[in-house]
């Protein structure tokens, strides 16, 4: 006499169902790493800022101005804008003596700007800042003026 013996596995139904929770988990959980993403990327930059806010202030208290540049961590010596540009010493690394590289963290770029308009890289003495920082794989900038 022959005993049957019924296969043992996953019918089609209960395999659609798990493809399904998968799904169902994937869809709620990538736009929270995408936010997660966005959040992280906006406190480095925001941390950078503040960074060069009290660079820029104690600038302001040893020599009684501000000092526009720009700081580019593909060439971190590199020239900012204004009237220096040509010499070569623009550059937030030089003015501040700023530099955040820490390996693989060098993907926020930084622009300070006078809010006066300013014929050299100082600002007038009664000028703010402005200072945006853009991060290089994507999203919005982020501009404080002090």
């Amino acid at each position: 006499m022959q005993i049957k013996t019924r296969a043992r596995g996953f019918t089609l139904i209960e395999l659609m169902i798990a493809v399904g929770i998968i799904g169902i988990i994937a869809a709620i959980s990538f736009p929270m790493y995408e936010d997660y993403i966005v959040n992280a990327r906006t406190a480095a930059m925001n941390n950078n800022i503040q960074s060069i806010r009290l660079f820029e202030e104690d600038r302001k208290l040893e020599f009684g101005e501000f000092v526009e540049g720009e700081y580019d961590p593909a060439n971190p010596d590199a020239a900012g804008s204004g009237a220096c540009a040509d010499t070569g010493t623009c550059g937030l690394k030089t003015l501040l003596g700023w530099d955040p590289r820490t390996g693989a963290d060098d993907v926020i770029t930084i622009a300070v700007a006078c809010v006066v308009v300013a014929t050299a890289p100082e600002c007038t003495r009664n000028s703010a800042i402005t200072i945006t920082a853009t991060h290089a794989e994507g999203g919005d900038s982020v501009a404080k003026t002090f």
